[in-house]
């Protein structure tokens, strides 16, 4: 009688484990695009706060963090304009997707926006 409950036991718990496992790669293949964007956010407001006043500077140090970081930023969405009067404003543009795969059963198409003015 015992030895039945321990086998329930043990597949309950076996199959509580897969499940828990399952879960966890979910949530952290969810998880790394949000925090390469999150990344890249905030290397953006820090690049804009040196104030380094060259357009085109601004730009490859995006492309080089972007590229650091495995963003799939493409040049030509990523936009570095000067505002405002005398153009001491400077605001970055920047948009890209992401597509998150579950072993080609399922797949999920992310979108990103950066839009950070200094």
């Amino acid at each position: 009688m015992s030895a039945c409950r321990s086998e329930r036991g043990f597949i309950r718990g076996f199959f509580l484990l897969v499940l828990f496992v399952g879960v966890c790669v979910v949530l952290v293949s969810f998880a790394r695009p949000y925090i390469r964007y999150n990344t890249l956010r905030s290397h953006t407001k820090d690049i804009l706060m040196m104030e380094l006043g060259n357009v085109d500077e601004i730009k490859s140090k995006v492309m080089a963090d972007a590229a650091e970081l495995h963003v799939p930023l493409q040049e030509e969405n990523l936009s570095v304009t000067q505002q405002g009067p005398q153009g001491k404003v400077l605001r970055v543009k920047a948009t890209w997707s992401e597509t998150v795969d579950f072993w080609g059963y399922y797949q999920k198409r992310l979108d990103f926006d950066i839009d950070e003015e200094y």
